[in-house]
């Protein structure tokens, strides 16, 4: 079967890789395994093909799948909306009732998220992106009432 893979995950899908697969409603998962991948990226896509070799009585030809790579794993990092990094690598957080930007290293992007890593545990970090932010303005933190 062919799998078009975003291009962040290049440097990650390899030939042998083992690949979970399942029908669209998530009633059956099936094993593979990635026998081919294309060298190039689809200009119009931005996507990479993988071929996936799998095999069971219950596949017939034309199926939907959706297939699960194994990707590189990032330790001690957390995924936040792409809208929130800075063009610079860096993000806003908040210390003491003031914006400020510290630097970020992105581990992985994808067209919504970003994941990082190397945050420091306890960061506060913005939900969304302020417009007119700016590092030292004064900000005050929402919270959310769990009233039942």
């Amino acid at each position: 079967m062919q799998v078009a893979v975003s291009k962040s995950y290049a440097h990650v899908l390899k030939e042998g890789e083992a690949v979970t697969l399942s029908n669209l409603e998530k009633t059956k998962t099936y094993q593979g395994t990635v026998s081919r991948v294309n060298g190039s990226i689809d200009a119009t896509t931005q996507t990479i093909t993988a071929f996936v070799e799998v095999k069971h009585e219950d596949l017939k030809e034309g199926m939907y799948l959706e297939a699960n790579l194994n990707a590189e794993k990032v330790n001690d990092a957390i995924e936040i909306d792409r809208n929130l990094l800075l063009d610079s690598q860096e993000i806003y957080v908040v210390k003491d009732s003031l914006l400020d930007v510290i630097p970020v290293k992105p581990a992985h992007f994808s067209d919504a998220t970003v994941v990082l890593k190397e945050v420091p545990n306890g960061t506060i970090i913005l939900r969304k992106p302020v417009p007119g932010a700016y590092a030292g303005m004064q900000v005050k933190a929402a919270t959310t009432d769990s009233a039942e």
